[in-house]
């Protein structure tokens, strides 16, 4: 999915998506909002490595599993 056509599925502009990627704007929670509902409805989940504190290492994403969080920390 390119970045405008991932802007329009968030009802977002592509320039602020742009702007979020590079760290010129900080993101809204409305737009981050919009982006994860965009993400799940394509089922891609973010993740990180599990690990005993609360920083995330390792994260990443993937295409949701059938078996879901299955030893993978979501955030």
């Amino acid at each position: 999915m390119s970045q405008v056509d991932l802007a329009k599925k968030a009802g977002i502009t592509q320039k602020a998506l742009s702007d979020f990627e590079l760290g010129k704007q900080q993101i809204t929670a409305r737009a981050n909002e919009k982006l994860r509902r965009v993400f799940d409805e394509q089922k891609i989940q973010f993740i990180a490595a599990n690990v005993e504190s609360s920083h995330l290492e390792g994260a990443g994403v993937r295409w949701k599993p059938s078996k879901p969080n299955s030893g993978i920390k979501t955030i």
